[in-house]
């Protein structure tokens, strides 16, 4: 029997768990119908806002970083802002959209940026006559700047100021679920999150892009635009577990998380540390795969879970949380040792550069030997050695990971 990928949020029922970013992707009705084609559960709309600036773009405005690191590993360094449309346009768009998502049981959230409380007021109203089922909360951007007053990131390293607008706009519309779209960046998370609460979020989206400053080594001058950008990538994925993991144990709330989406195994662990949803943006901008990633996503979580033996999300959903180990408890007696596998060893000699202890020799063939008595069991071999010809064993499982 198949497993059952639905999963309830705020009372709206998503039929799997992968939601597409409030990005690119979503940009307008017609992407949106995209997605929906692809078999997305949800669809978080590009942000839209009242402040021109933001409405008008740069060009160029996406490269890439580490690109010889690409497809498994990069940064993808953007500039790109919020919605073209003006809110009246933008309306028009997602009437269109809200239809065709409910039309093949998918669920549509706004997402909104305003430049004064009473502009947070307006906005709520507005998006949420659309037919939207839920609002997002911009609190994130790494892109709003120096506009005179505080929006995306800077709002929401201002836990007072954001809570000020989170009313507002929950008193705009009480009768819709609002999330709020949390940054790591000049703030506790945790705290912000536990702030949110408080003031009536009915769920979180954890955790925003940094905002990044790279440059052309020939002049100085800042890529793109010649400002500070947004990055992210598959690399973020250990950060936003993080902060998922401890917004999850600290607060009860519906989680979506969001960056360092690039597979499926990504997903499941996203659900592991408390998620409920799953966003994806740089999946299916940067990948060779397109919008294929999302039925990538859904089969992957899909075949895990039948294999594993997990009937409902519910099932999975923060099986991790338990298992973290504050770092006073962690289990400092076992000790693990590294063990040559000789068929597979090449003789590439690259391991006596990373062994700190003088534990590892190599006979007239450059083949490695590893003493176990000087071995400190570091793991640094282990996890280097290109030919996966070194491994861990101990009196306790070793848990070093699959190095994807």
């Amino acid at each position: 029997m198949k497993p059952d990928l639905s999963v309830e949020v705020c009372g709206k029922r998503f039929k799997n768990p992968i939601v597409i970013a409030s990005a690119t992707p979503s940009k307008d009705a017609a992407y949106m119908k995209k997605c929906v084609d692809y078999g997305c559960g949800g669809i978080i709309a590009k942000t839209v806002t009242d402040e021109t600036k933001l409405q008008h773009y740069v060009s160029p405005r996406f490269t890439v970083l580490h690109k010889k690191g690409w497809p498994s590993n990069f940064s993808n360094y953007s500039c790109e802002f919020l919605a073209t449309h003006t809110p009246a346009e933008w309306a028009e768009e997602l009437k269109v959209a809200a239809d065709y998502c409910h039309q093949n049981d998918v669920i549509l959230v706004g997402s909104i940026s305003g430049s004064s409380l009473e502009s947070w007021e307006h906005l709520a109203k507005q998006m949420a006559a659309t037919g939207v089922d839920m609002m997002e909360l911009n609190f994130g951007c790494p892109h709003p700047k120096d506009l005179g007053y505080k929006s995306g990131q800077e709002l929401g390293n201002d836990p007072e100021a954001a809570a000020q607008v989170l009313k507002v706009v929950i008193d705009a519309i009480p009768d819709m679920p609002v999330f709020v779209k949390i940054t790591a960046e000049a703030v506790n998370p945790v705290y912000m999150a536990q702030k949110m609460k408080e003031c009536g979020a009915a769920g979180l989206t954890v955790v925003n892009r940094y905002s990044a400053l790279e440059l052309d080594i020939e002049t100085g001058r800042p890529l793109l635009h010649s400002g500070y950008a947004g990055v992210g990538g598959p690399w973020m994925r250990p950060i936003m577990l993080k902060w998922v993991a401890k917004i999850a144990q600290a607060v009860n709330l519906p989680i979506s998380a969001t960056n360092g989406i690039w597979e499926w195994e990504d997903v499941v662990k996203s659900i592991m540390v408390g998620a409920s949803t799953v966003q994806t943006c740089t999946a299916l901008m940067y990948s060779s795969r397109g919008f294929r990633k999302i039925g990538d996503f859904v089969k992957g979580l899909e075949s895990y879970m039948e294999r594993k033996g997990y009937a409902t999300i519910e099932d999975l959903r923060g099986i991790t949380l338990p298992q973290i180990v504050t770092w006073d408890k962690v289990d400092r007696d076992s000790k693990a040792i590294s063990i040559v596998n000789h068929e597979k060893c090449t003789g590439c000699k690259m391991c006596r550069h990373w062994c700190f202890y003088e534990a590892i020799t190599l006979d007239d063939d450059g083949i490695a030997t590893i003493d176990k008595e000087k071995c400190d069991g570091c793991g640094l071999c282990a996890a280097l050695c290109p030919d996966d010809a070194i491994h861990m064993e101990g009196p306790v499982p070793v848990f070093l990971g699959d190095f994807s």
